[in-house]
């Protein structure tokens, strides 16, 4: 095969870089897969630009910073599957990036990741800047996935809906064959990893064990769905605006009870999505998500139907890197051509 894709993904939870070596010649065929932590201390910074919001590389040399070690991570990730595959450089035509959102609104979007850069250090043509393109036809710059969900699961005469579950959760219904409605539906991952992060030191709450053993608070519970009850579909969301609403004092909560109305949050978002598309009788998740068995475990009660993750074709983790290789496969991105 000489006609192959890579797809490298960091989501909003800015931890590792998954990546994927693809064939769409026969339909769709992952090659091999690779991960490459970015550590804690790259979070931590990433974070804190977030919070205090530059809006192009040029805002700050931390800013600058970070990026130079996502390309170096980037470049290391590349080797390192090609290597792993045994396939020959010139067999891939073309490395997707996602790149790392730092900053996102419906006219624009900015994300770190030197495209060029790579491209002439490794070899490999890159296509990447996925979101302002997106933009500049017309749409949102998120989800840019839902294109890869119809591509893998539409059917004529069946109806679903493909939940990815990262920082910010976003769902495709697929209706008879078509993409009827694509949005960015809740929080996912980001207030709870938000909470352990900084108040428990930890980066998340591993399989939910210790929101398992918590009890939804009403008030707290309440006090997010009302701030959130005017978020219409479809929309991109700004995990940063999820951040806000954190602010009133949690003091008397423990952190048990505050994991859990968290983890109710998270789940009572999909299901108002899985609501709204009239409730279809198959649901498929992927994203980091599908590792907390008990937010799953809430998410099924509530919706009540059939319920799987993407793992029979592909492992949930690496969906969203193989969708950007989709992407770059279609020419939806910009194109850096190595030197």
């Amino acid at each position: 095969m000489s006609n192959l894709f890579i797809g490298v993904m960091t989501g909003t939870s800015a931890d590792a870089l998954d990546g994927c070596i693809v064939s769409f010649d026969r339909k769709f065929e992952l090659l091999e897969k690779e991960t490459v932590d970015l550590g804690k201390s790259y979070k931590t910074e990433y974070e804190q630009c977030i919070k205090e919001g530059y809006k192009s590389s040029e805002d700050s040399a931390r800013v600058l910073n970070l990026e130079n070690i996502l390309n170096s991570k980037t470049i290391q990730l590349l080797d390192r599957l090609i290597s792993k595959s045994n396939i020959k450089k010139d067999s891939i035509k073309m490395a997707a990036l996602s790149g790392q959102t730092m900053f996102h609104t419906y006219e624009k979007s900015f994300q770190i990741g030197n495209s060029q850069s790579i491209a002439d250090t490794t070899g490999i043509n890159i296509c990447s800047d996925f979101r302002n393109y997106d933009i500049k036809k017309g749409g949102m710059g998120a989800p840019l996935i839902p294109i890869f969900h119809k591509y893998l699961y539409a059917k004529n005469d069946v109806n679903r809906i493909i939940f990815n579950i990262g920082g910010i959760a976003n769902g495709t219904y697929l209706r008879d064959g078509q993409i009827s409605i694509a949005s960015d539906v809740g929080p996912g991952n980001c207030l709870l990893d938000s909470y352990c992060e900084n108040y428990l030191g930890t980066p998340f709450d591993n399989m939910g064990k210790i929101s398992s053993n918590g009890e939804i608070n009403h008030n707290l519970l309440n006090s997010l769905l009302s701030a959130t009850i005017n978020m219409a579909y479809p929309r991109a969301d700004d995990k940063n605006d999820y951040y806000k609403l954190m602010h009133e004092p949690l003091i008397e909560l423990c952190n048990e009870d505050i994991l859990r109305t968290l983890t109710e949050f998270t789940a009572l978002k999909i299901y108002e999505f899985y609501e709204f598309c009239d409730q279809p009788s198959e649901v498929i998740f992927h994203g980091g998500g599908v590792k907390n068995s008990f937010l799953m475990k809430v998410i099924k009660e509530k919706l009540d139907c059939d319920l799987r993750t993407t793992d029979n074709e592909i492992d949930s983790k690496y969906v969203e890197a193989a969708a950007f290789a989709y992407l770059a496969y279609k020419n939806l991105g910009e194109i850096f051509l190595a030197k």
